[in-house]
């Protein structure tokens, strides 16, 4: 029986793999944001639901925190 794939492109998929994986979470950040690796010192994952401060603001996701070595990075997926 053949194997269903799921797309890693669907949110919760996403989030699920790289949650288990930190390594591999880590590797992917640094290339796609072009930075080494080594200058992640951190990776916070936080609620993902931020709602926004005002009727006129925009709704946020906001699911990833990095720290690196010389500044922190917020990352929305």
């Amino acid at each position: 029986m053949p194997k269903k794939l799921i797309s890693a492109k669907i949110d919760v998929v996403f989030k699920k793999f790289f949650i288990e994986n930190r390594d591999l979470l880590k590797e992917f950040l640094a290339d796609i944001l072009e930075i080494p690796a080594d200058d992640i010192e951190e990776i916070i994952i936080t609620n993902p639901e931020m709602p926004p401060e005002s009727l006129e603001s925009k709704f946020c996701r906001l699911d990833l925190n990095l720290k690196l070595k010389t500044k922190l990075i917020n990352i929305e997926i």
